[in-house]
């Protein structure tokens, strides 16, 4: 490719000036981190509860947000470009089957900083069973407050519960998690 002679004149003074200003010192201390942008718009969070149907002497909720290591309990979490319409669960392990509180929410990350994770841990004595959420539970009795802002949240939005099942405070919290 041939340059026009302005331009090779430039590229050649260009030359010139970094020959006189010698080799570029070593960077001291580690790269600085660069914004990446994310790998689609929206996160699609799934909230896969399972409830045990044995009965309330044997009733219990679990909750997951990703695959199990043994592919029983699937969750299908993930960076999109399109926003999920509905969570996509498995079917569980005959013990364990997807329930009510089960839902989907996506969050567009291109809209905030701060991916806001909020857990409410929510506890029913008659049961002696823990339910946790992130997202809104699919019949909408328990809230959690996860959103993407400009700004961190400091503290945890929950729901009250259904009236069995009560918000445990001390075990609820939040993640500010910055996205970009």
């Amino acid at each position: 490719m041939s340059l026009a002679p302005r331009s090779a004149a430039l590229v050649a003074a260009a030359q010139s000036v970094a020959a006189l200003a010698g080799p570029a010192p070593a960077a001291s201390g580690p790269a600085p981190i660069t914004s990446q942008p994310p790998a689609g718009r929206y996160l699609n969070l799934h909230q896969c509860v399972y409830n045990s149907p044995l009965g309330a002497s044997n009733f219990d909720l679990m909750t997951t947000l990703v695959p199990s290591l043994d592919g029983r309990f699937r969750a299908g979490t993930d960076v999109s470009d399109t926003p999920v319409p509905a969570a996509v669960c498995g079917p569980g392990d005959g013990r364990y089957e997807p329930n009510v509180y089960t839902a989907a929410e996506p969050y567009d990350l291109t809209s905030g900083h701060y991916l806001n994770l909020h857990q409410c841990m929510y506890y029913f004595d008659g049961y002696r069973d823990h339910l946790t959420t992130f997202a809104p539970s699919g019949d909408g009795r328990f809230k959690a407050g996860t959103n993407i802002s400009n700004t961190p949240d400091t503290k945890p939005s929950c729901g009250p519960g259904d009236g069995r099942y009560q918000l445990i405070p001390v075990l609820s919290g939040v993640k500010a998690l910055l996205v970009h």
